[in-house]
């Protein structure tokens, strides 16, 4: 007995540093000009509205981006090329109230058998509101940069 709890120490600390930590690139393939984030709102009731985001980069060689990781979400990136300026774009949907027969009310116990937002998702990142962490692959590694610099845009109404 004495000798699974030995064993599982050094185990249990190995599978939490693991899930816990992902390495942070300094130097990438690649070299941010500009990063800008907009709010967009829908324009009907069920489209809650969010955010894009949109990343211009320079690279000598072929990269490729798998996601790009904003606040407690993470998107697949779009790719664009407008006027030889590449590049990559993600969009983060606000989250939406599920229960559309919501009781509000100004007694709290009239408002009994509501179901708060799910926040379950975490990122594995600690990101600050104008903070995004580009994830690409490179050989057969999936390698993460930072870029801690996001502007914010003018806000987007869609019709």
């Amino acid at each position: 007995m004495k000798f699974l709890k030995i064993l599982s120490l050094p185990l249990l600390l190995i599978t939490m540093t693991k899930c816990a930590s992902y390495k942070l690139e300094t130097n990438p393939p690649f070299k941010v000009v500009s990063a800008t984030y907009a709010q967009f709102v829908g324009g009907r009731p069920e489209s809650p509205g969010g955010t894009d985001i949109k990343v211009v980069y320079t690279a000598d060689a072929k990269i490729t981006f798998d996601r790009i990781f904003y606040k407690n979400q993470d998107a697949k990136i779009g790719y664009d090329e407008i006027g030889g300026q590449k590049s990559i774009t993600a969009k983060f949907s606000s989250p939406s109230v599920k229960n559309k027969d919501m009781q509000m009310h100004n007694d709290p116990a009239k408002e009994y058998g509501n179901t708060p937002p799910s926040t379950d998702k975490k990122s594995p990142f600690q990101l600050k509101d104008n903070e995004i962490v580009i994830s690409y692959i490179q050989g057969n590694k999936t390698k993460y940069y930072k870029v801690s610099n996001l502007k914010k845009g003018k806000q987007i109404i869609m019709q």
